[in-house]
């Protein structure tokens, strides 16, 4: 059974592919290391998608081209700009943060796959 059966899932930390420690820090397994990356890619590219359609909406835009639709617009997100900055900020955090434990998770795999060939070739039968 996987660690995750999808994103948003909790992890069971029943599985002994995947525990939690006591400084709560995730524990897999080298065989579980594909699945966890293709969850955590999963998770990121859903999020990163959402995040740039966001940005791309949440800033208003008048609805007519006249002066006063457009002064309306400029005072509206003016008065809104930090709110919707932070909200923006935040959610591209979650986005690097993201990248980052599918990167960590690859550097991880390759240094497993790695230390493996090299115990192999250093393996020689008498």
């Amino acid at each position: 059974m996987p660690f995750f059966t999808g994103i948003g899932q909790p992890v069971n930390a029943v599985d002994p592919g995947a525990t939690s420690g006591a400084n709560g820090r995730l524990r897999i397994d080298p065989d579980q290391l594909d699945a966890a990356i293709a969850v955590f890619q999963d998770a990121h590219d859903s999020v990163e998608g959402e995040v740039r359609r966001a940005v791309g909406d949440i800033r208003a835009m008048a609805l007519a081209q006249d002066q006063v639709s457009n002064d309306a617009v400029n005072a509206f997100n003016r008065m809104s700009c930090d709110n919707i900055d932070s909200a923006i900020a935040a959610w591209e955090g979650a986005v690097r943060e993201l990248r980052s434990i599918v990167q960590r998770l690859r550097e991880t795999r390759q240094a497993i796959v790695e230390a493996d060939a090299s115990n192999v070739s250093n393996f020689q039968v008498q």
